[in-house]
């Protein structure tokens, strides 16, 4: 199994201070080195070469790194399919740069209510998400709207599916998952959730919500192929293993990731990817997405393709 996503921390800082994360929290990732345009292009040939089809650059806030323009033509010009996702403070300023780099643009949108998204998101920014949909819109710039579903918001998605449908913007609902901490989509909002899937403009994957109800990735028959499916790299260069919210190991990469990645000691950890402890009951969506697809003749694999074509479906839906 060759590796088709990459998940590359271009920066570990943030200008919002969401509830739901704990990046903003750690003080020392405003002091992490962050790579040059050289180093990124190294890696960039070398996932090339491993058979990476998309990068999602992510942070952090991710238009808080100066080269991340160049480092998306670079991208493109490599053929990859490219995705950031941005609180919106910094998009107005890049609108006009970043169009025809970035394949899937996801708003971070936490409600139709501004002192509601402020709460939430930490800073004042609902204005800029407003700001940033109408001139997306305007320079012609598909936008997917990313909503992260809680325990607590679950009862506000039918007014933020309709904020969406009238807006025509595509609504990414990303199940909230158990980390450092908070609570984690319950089952029955996980049910709850399901109920939307028909609607258009809507996107999200029902395998997802079946790992949920069944209680998260079991470590006796490990669904979690995060090494073989997914590449994580640091903002200072360094291969995460087996994910980045729960590395064990942390190499570093000196324009030698191909060969890094193909070597006996990331072997060793991609037999037992699924199977760490920490692996138990987890439903980390951007390391499962993968793992639940290629779970071949399953529920999961079937959910998984089903929602795949619903998401074909709305990436062809008129937005402008």
């Amino acid at each position: 199994m060759r590796p088709r996503i990459c998940n590359y921390y271009v920066t570990l800082r943030c200008n919002s201070k969401c509830s739901f994360c704990n990046i903003w929290r750690n003080k020392e990732n405003s002091k992490i080195r962050e790579q040059t345009l050289d180093e990124v292009e190294n890696n960039l040939r070398a996932l090339k070469k491993l058979g990476v089809k998309l990068i999602d650059f992510t942070g952090g806030e991710p238009l808080l790194y100066s080269p991340l323009i160049d480092v998306l033509k670079l991208a493109k010009k490599m053929k990859f399919y490219t995705s950031i996702t941005t609180n919106c403070l910094l998009y107005p300023k890049y609108a006009s740069k970043l169009r025809g780099l970035v394949d899937i643009l996801q708003f971070s949108f936490e409600s139709v209510d501004a002192d509601k998204h402020n709460k939430i998101r930490g800073v004042n920014s609902h204005h800029k998400v407003i700001r940033s949909i109408e001139i997306a819109k305007k320079i012609k710039q598909k936008v997917y709207l990313l909503h992260t579903v809680t325990n607590g918001n679950i009862k506000a998605v039918p007014r933020i599916v309709k904020f969406a449908q009238e807006n025509r913007c595509t609504l990414v609902l990303n199940p909230c998952f158990e980390y450092f901490g908070n609570s984690g989509l319950s089952k029955k909002s996980a049910l709850a959730l399901k109920k939307q899937f028909n609607q258009p403009y809507i996107i999200f994957d029902l395998a997802q919500l079946e790992l949920i109800q069944n209680g998260g990735n079991d470590v006796n028959n490990p669904l979690c192929k995060a090494i073989s499916s997914t590449i994580v790299i640091s903002p200072d260069n360094y291969l995460l293993l087996p994910c980045y919210h729960h590395y064990l190991k942390k190499i570093k990469i000196s324009n030698n990731l191909f060969k890094i990645y193909n070597s006996k000691e990331v072997t060793k950890m991609r037999k037992l990817e699924g199977r760490f402890k920490f692996c138990k009951n987890c439903t980390i969506y951007c390391y499962m997405r993968s793992s639940l697809y290629l779970q071949i003749f399953s529920k999961y694999s079937y959910l998984s393709t089903k929602s795949a074509y619903k998401y074909l479906r709305e990436r062809l839906r008129r937005q402008f």
